[in-house]
């Protein structure tokens, strides 16, 4: 650690922040359905608007990029659901008096799945999560990214239901001039264990941020899973409509099962709207025609204003899903990890931002 950062722990032995301080304390049909149901999700709920003040966060900036997100607080956290990683929720990015990424959802309850922002990142959707199918009702299985947690009954995992966080995960943060990593190291009954760290920084010349993830397993079990970032996205705040398009290296082509809602139509290397997703409907469309490496980059733009954001991260694609619904643009593409125990993988996305 050199002498700049500045650590401090969040969760269950948080140290709070006095208000000027640089460092705060802290997808098949079925999986359409549940994503459908983000549009109405329920609970007691605050203005997203005035989340973005009341919550534990922090600024991260250069002479290019400012970003701005929120940290994880088990207490006093933006996001205590258990779906997403708590960790490095960018909500916004500002380049050339544009903005990138939003809240996804207008009113906001910190205990629900969907209520996030920007580049939520979450392990374990296709695959299930470490313990969940051997553990009984009442017994406990573990989140990546958020802790351990209790299953309830018999019934199957889903990743909109709310579980019981029986210990949630300790977060280390450290600041960094223009980076900030959060880490955790997590241990859990039945041999699950891990250590997890997420860095986000910007490029020095370049209107660039880089989100890079190291895990390594620290138990007994091997660790299988996957890991994506939804990327709740838009642009200027303006909802997804006919002026966008999401372009990819390679030719896409709809799955079977894609829903489109009549809003979206394949042109060439691009998917493109004709029109705006109506309340209450949401476009999700797996994609297939990715075969190397260099697919896994996406290029989200907005023809009219000539912005763009470019996501690629440095492992194939596993999977690749589209959604839109409350008019963000989510681009998700998944990757694959498995890990041996004491072995350790590194990924990292790259967002390249483009404005006249």
């Amino acid at each position: 650690m050199n002498s700049n950062e500045k650590p401090f722990l969040v969760g269950s032995s948080r140290l709070k922040p006095k208000a000027k301080t640089t460092v705060a304390t802290t997808s098949s049909v079925l999986l359409f359905a549940f994503c459908l149901s983000a549009v109405t999700s329920q609970g007691q709920t605050q203005p997203a608007a005035s989340g973005r003040a009341a919550f534990p966060q922090e600024t991260v900036q250069n002479k290019l990029l400012r970003v701005h997100l929120y940290l994880p607080d088990a207490q006093e956290g933006y996001y205590r659901g258990t779906r997403f990683d708590w960790s490095g929720l960018i909500s916004r990015v500002e380049y050339r008096g544009h903005s990138f990424f939003s809240e996804f959802n207008k009113e906001h309850n910190p205990l629900n799945h969907d209520d996030v922002c920007g580049t939520a990142e979450e392990f374990s959707m296709t695959t299930l999560p470490l313990g969940f199918k051997e553990a009984r009702p009442g017994e406990t299985f573990v989140k990546i990214g958020v802790g351990v947690l209790r299953r309830g009954d018999v019934s199957a995992y889903g990743f909109a239901k709310k579980y019981q966080i029986t210990k949630p995960g300790d977060w280390k943060i450290s600041r960094r001039p223009e980076a900030i990593e959060f880490s955790q190291s997590l241990e859990a009954p039945g041999g699950w264990a891990y250590d997890y760290s997420k860095t986000i920084s910007l490029d020095a010349d370049a209107p660039a941020l880089r989100i890079k993830r190291v895990l390594k397993n620290t138990g007994t079990r091997p660790i299988k899973t996957d890991h994506y970032g939804h990327n709740f996205l838009r642009i200027d705040d303006a909802p997804a409509g006919a002026n966008h398009a999401i372009e990819f290296p390679f030719k896409p082509s709809f799955s079977k099962d894609a829903q489109t809602a009549g809003c979206v139509s394949i042109e060439g290397n691009a998917l493109v709207f004709h029109k705006e997703v109506g309340p209450g409907k949401a476009v999700w469309v797996p994609l297939e025609g990715f075969r190397s490496l260099e697919d896994n980059r996406i290029r989200v733009v907005d023809r009219r204003t000539k912005t763009a954001v470019t996501i690629e991260t440095d492992r194939p694609l596993s999977r690749l899903v589209f959604y839109s619904s409350n008019g963000a643009l989510c681009p998700e593409p998944f990757v694959e990890i498995d890990l041996a125990s004491g072995e350790t993988a590194t990924w990292t996305t790259t967002y390249r931002f483009e404005a006249p």
